[in-house]
């Protein structure tokens, strides 16, 4: 089939590179337009612009779908039999989507539960063991469209973002191919959601990302491991200072270690050469790996080589405006 891919991310990447792999011919790549990104807020083109640029395939990059008749003309000009939309990131107008009969996205979650831009990262910050990628027919409503395929996949309690996305792509690459074919061979079938199942992603921003040390320690585990790596979970220092989180286990502290009288949530439970226990609303956390304003990530062990630590200081955040 002649297939126009719409996406944005790495894990949009993975996806394309299956497509291109595969029987079906990409007529035209669709992506968001070059972003400011790294520390430097540098203008840089997606991933999937990059992939595109590199197969020397048309290469769309709106700034708005809706009401882009001039984008919508050019689309239309590759005929396209099908999209494959996988980690876009616009919400396609019925317009667009009326140009082809099979307009399809990839989308990892088990649907109806956890519509929207952000469900892989929903799924760790829910502390879920298992979920489900899909293949819906799109519709003008978010992520309400009948299901043609869903697979599921067990969360590796240990997963941090980039693991849980790469394992995703890898599940989500072999359906859309599967998906592709049989739509081509006309035999495919779809399921109608249970619309009132359906729960639903926050949008999330940096001022999602920081600690909240009245949580469990279960709970904050799955927190840092949703922000790790591209983000990183945030706390403030006793002495004010931003430190990103980036790993850590949920581990009392040693029984040999004084610990102060306060076990408040965000104490410093105790503090070795190497490591540093924080307690939480249940339970505590040894912080693993860390990253101090304008320093790249380090072991805890770094950090407390150059910085005072000790026992009974609070962590906390965020800051009051």
């Amino acid at each position: 089939m002649r297939v126009a891919f719409f996406g944005t991310t790495l894990f949009s990447c993975a996806v394309l590179k299956s497509l291109l792999a595969s029987q079906h011919q990409v007529v035209a790549v669709v992506t968001q337009p070059d972003q400011p990104a790294g520390r430097r807020m540098e203008i840089c083109p997606t991933p999937v612009c990059g992939e595109a640029l590199v197969t020397h395939l048309p290469l769309l990059k709106p700034e708005r779908i809706r009401n882009n008749r001039a984008f919508r003309q050019e689309l239309a000009s590759h005929s396209p039999e099908a999209f494959m939309v996988a980690s876009f990131g616009q919400i396609i107008s019925s317009k667009t989507l009326e140009l082809t009969a099979h307009p399809l996205n990839v989308h990892p979650s088990a649907l109806p539960l956890l519509r929207g831009a952000s469900p892989l990262r929903s799924t760790l910050l829910q502390g879920l063991s298992e979920t489900q990628c899909c293949i819906m027919r799109m519709t003008p409503r978010m992520d309400d469209g009948d299901v043609l395929l869903r697979e599921g996949l067990v969360v590796d309690p240990h997963w941090n973002f980039a693991q849980l996305s790469e394992a995703m792509a890898a599940v989500a690459s072999r359906l859309a191919i599967e998906a592709l074919d049989q739509v081509s061979a006309g035999t495919a079938e779809y399921e109608p959601q249970d619309h009132s199942q359906a729960t639903y992603c926050t949008m999330y921003g940096r001022t999602h990302t920081w600690i909240d040390w009245r949580r469990t320690a279960a709970e904050l585990y799955c927190f840092i491991r949703a922000w790790d790596p591209d983000i990183g979970a945030l706390t403030l220092l006793p002495d004010g200072q931003r430190l990103k989180i980036w790993r850590a286990r949920i581990q009392p502290p040693p029984q040999d270690l004084v610990l102060p009288p306060s076990t408040a949530p965000g104490t410093v439970l105790a503090v070795s050469k190497k490591a540093a226990w924080v307690a939480t609303g249940d339970g505590a956390l040894r912080v693993m790996e860390v990253q101090p304003p304008g320093k790249s990530r380090m072991p805890m062990a770094s950090f407390l080589a150059g910085h005072d630590l000790a026992a009974g200081q609070r962590l906390g955040g965020p800051p009051a405006d």
